[in-house]
């Protein structure tokens, strides 16, 4: 990409203006552009009809619209969901899935190139870190989506990286991602991951960020948590659950445990109890989530009586559970599985 080009994902709409002024443009034109590339999802400038040859010459020689340096998509033989593996400028890898429903289609987003967190359950994990995500290639994840005709009205930050380390990022894309003039999606349809950050809660406390949360659990015991999710050993579950309970506090926003089955490890009697009891402290949904097996993950998936018995157990308990089944599985998209194109 041509260095003093500008991409137009990595400027909101004040951005926009502020720059299509300095290049002598009146400010309409970032209203036009935006409308061009967010509604009528055009990304090609000699396209945009309302805009004058002279003024699309402008933005072409200072504005970048190219999504990624290049782009595989794989669609899961089970026709439910879509994994992307984005080149980015540097040669690093994102990967995000399109799960489609009858209604309507998630996206689910990566945050940061690999994940330093380390949950021994997941891929991305094994990948390790490579850098953060900028907010404009995470709102180009969205971009590509839509240029594949798949439209987007749900969006889960559940993708590779912990979304509350790159918080700054991750909220600038949503504030796009949200504004009326560019997708609209509703806030109550984005939920953001974390396998547990306090510092994260802080920064939605301080910035004063209100939006559905995921928690990946692992395990409600401490010490067990510990042998999976590293994360326990400096940001402790009890500590963190008692801030995540304060941030309930300020908001009404769905609050879900994820729990990822691991046969012989998570699923025992004294565990599921033991996330019970944390669900109802927070008042938080349980998403139950069998292990999505890689010969690079060392655990296995419990069976499909096994997991159904435990839903049993929790909805004796007056707690609300889903199962989430897998989407992708066969094209490693399923949960837990992103960050293939890195171990390729």
């Amino acid at each position: 990409m041509n260095k003093q080009k500008k991409s137009i994902f990595e400027m909101d709409i004040d951005e926009l203006k502020e720059y299509c002024v300095g290049l002598g443009l009146p400010k309409y034109i970032a209203d036009q552009v935006l409308d061009w590339v967010y509604k009528k999802h055009q990304l090609s400038i000699d396209k945009m009809k309302n805009i004058s040859k002279k003024n699309q010459a402008v933005l072409a020689e200072h504005i970048d619209f190219n999504i990624f340096k290049n782009v595989q998509s794989v669609t899961s033989e089970e026709e439910n969901a879509i994994k992307s593996s984005c080149v980015l400028e540097d040669g690093n890898f994102l990967e995000c899935v399109v799960l489609k429903e009858k209604n309507y289609n998630t996206l689910c987003i990566s945050s940061q190139c690999g994940c330093p967190v380390d949950c021994k359950f997941c891929l991305t994990g094994v990948v390790g870190f490579k850098r953060q995500l900028t907010a404009s290639e995470i709102v180009k994840q969205v971009v590509y989506a839509f240029s594949i005709n798949q439209p987007i009205t749900n969006i889960v930050f559940m993708g590779m990286g912990e979304p509350l380390l790159n918080a700054d990022q991750v909220f600038k894309a949503i504030d796009m991602l949200t504004h009326p003039k560019l997708y609209n999606i509703s806030k109550r349809n984005i939920t953001v991951s974390t396998s547990g950050f306090i510092k994260g809660i802080e920064y939605l406390k301080k910035h004063d960020r209100v939006v559905n949360l995921a928690f990946s659990v692992g395990s409600a015991d401490p010490i067990k948590r510990e042998r999976i999710m590293p994360v326990e050993k400096r940001n402790p579950i009890v500590d963190f659950v008692k801030v995540l309970k304060e941030y309930q506090s300020q908001h009404n926003r769905k609050l879900t445990l994820e729990y990822t089955l691991l046969e012989g490890v998570n699923d025992t009697d004294y565990d599921i109890k033991s996330l019970i009891n944390l669900a109802k402290y927070l008042n938080a949904k349980i998403n139950l989530i069998n292990l999505n097996p890689h010969k690079k993950i060392p655990y296995k998936p419990v069976s499909i009586d096994k997991i159904h018995a435990i839903q049993s157990v929790i909805k004796k308990q007056k707690c609300a559970v889903t199962i989430r089944y897998k989407k992708g599985q066969d094209i490693t998209a399923a949960c837990g599985q992103l960050g293939e194109s890195y171990l390729n």
